[in-house]
């Protein structure tokens, strides 16, 4: 840095000059490079005002194409009597594609596919991994039962086997049902579902003994793999069924972990009184296997 010294009355007189000037500059106007001051207080309230019409611009017009070319979202809602499933996705298209070497099955709209890794868990997302798992199997050995000709105060029993391999799946759990009580074809009499032994009565989720021969109704017992035991403790046990739209189905079998044919035998027993009236009495059950991951 170059200069030289000014004595103090110099330096007095220079601040003294330069000082009211520099304050003048900076609290009335900023002078441009062409000298043209600018005023700032003036085009503060034009710049605000611009910059919200654009902003209300933007919000109208994203308003007007959001209602012009919005369009529905919509899943898939499967019903019957018994059951509702709600499907995430409804897929564009699927099918299957051949060739003299080659055969290709394909799903097309599925938002997540693919195979999924963390610590102790794999997820296959995607229907096309249904070609590698093993299937999960639930069967029912005898699908129509017929007691015949009831004696009354004589109990008959029948028995039917139910057999569940989990496949792919870890662990399962079997529910039961009835649609009513035994009732009569073209009528209305009813043989009711048995309340068990009067020392220790049954209900829908808990057996006792049925022994009793001069205790009536229709009841089931089960003994098998995947049984509860401490409920169904031998084949004395029963419970009633519960009755669709009136109950919830009742738990019978149920694993956690891989099952291979697992096999239990529900026996159906039915107990009447001399009164029963005489006919053909029906109902139907309904078993329901439910996998687990």
């Amino acid at each position: 840095m170059f200069g030289y010294f000014k004595s103090s009355q110099e330096q007095r007189r220079t601040v003294s000059v330069n000082h009211p000037m520099t304050i003048l500059n900076i609290s009335k106007q900023i002078m441009s490079a062409s000298t043209k001051p600018i005023d700032i207080v003036e085009n503060q309230p034009q710049n605000g005002l611009f910059a919200i019409k654009y902003l209300i611009s933007i919000v109208i017009l994203c308003s007007f194409f959001t209602a012009v070319f919005s369009t529905d979202v919509n899943a898939d809602t499967l019903t019957s009597p018994t059951f509702e499933i709600n499907m995430g996705t409804i897929n564009i298209s699927g099918g299957g594609a051949t060739s003299p070497s080659f055969n290709v099955t394909q799903t097309t709209g599925q938002t997540f596919q693919g195979q999924f890794d963390s610590a102790g868990f794999v997820v296959k997302a995607g229907f096309q991994y249904i070609y590698p798992l093993t299937p999960f199997t639930f069967t029912i050995s005898n699908l129509d039962l017929n007691f015949g000709s009831l004696v009354p105060g004589t109990p008959s029993l029948l028995t039917n086997i139910l057999t569940v391999t989990t496949g792919s799946a870890f662990g399962y759990t079997v529910k039961t049902i009835e649609d009513h009580p035994l009732r009569l074809v073209n009528g209305s009499e009813t043989i009711p579902d048995t309340p068990c032994d009067l020392v220790s009565p049954c209900t829908q989720t808990d057996a006792t003994a049925w022994t009793d021969n001069t205790r009536f109704g229709f009841g089931y017992g089960i003994q098998g793999t995947d049984v509860d035991t401490a409920d169904f403790v031998d084949n004395t046990y029963f419970r009633p069924f519960p009755v669709q739209n009136t109950d919830d189905p009742a738990t019978i079998m149920s694993r956690t972990g891989v099952a291979t044919a697992s096999a239990a035998t529900v026996t159906y027993k039915i107990n009447i009184p001399g009164s029963q009236a005489a006919g053909t009495y029906q109902n139907n059950i309904q078993y329901i296997a439910i996998p687990s991951f």
